[in-house]
């Protein structure tokens, strides 16, 4: 049986994206996605109750991330968790989980708008 590791993210981006090239020649994009979240009944919560989630778009994806989004824009990110593990020089372990999205949705209104004029 395959195991499942799949996210989806309703937030805003918390700076301008950051397209970057691989040694392979591929193309990424990374940003953070800031979420509010809400209780149970779609109502805010504290101002302070908010994730933020790093993002990495491959390929065409990214460049799309990187051309379309800035820091506020509205998204919707679909896609999978992947953790990264490594060693510091001290020989502690360290670890950290991004998203690699699969579908990034653009939902800003100001796009929405500009559109409808």
């Amino acid at each position: 049986m395959k195991n499942l590791s799949y996210i989806i993210l309703d937030g805003n981006l918390t700076q301008d994206p950051e397209l970057k090239r691989t040694n392979n020649g591929k193309n990424v994009t990374n940003f953070t996605v800031a979420v509010n979240h809400s209780n149970h009944f779609g109502e805010e919560k504290d101002a302070d109750d908010v994730s933020f989630f790093e993002v990495e778009a491959w390929e065409k994806l990214g460049d799309n991330c990187s051309e379309y989004l800035k820091k506020g824009s509205k998204v919707t990110v679909m896609g999978n968790l992947k953790q990264n593990r490594w060693k510091t020089n001290e020989g502690e372990n360290r670890s950290k989980v991004k998203v690699v999205a699969s579908t990034v949705r653009f939902d800003s209104q100001k796009k929405r708008e500009a559109k409808a004029a």
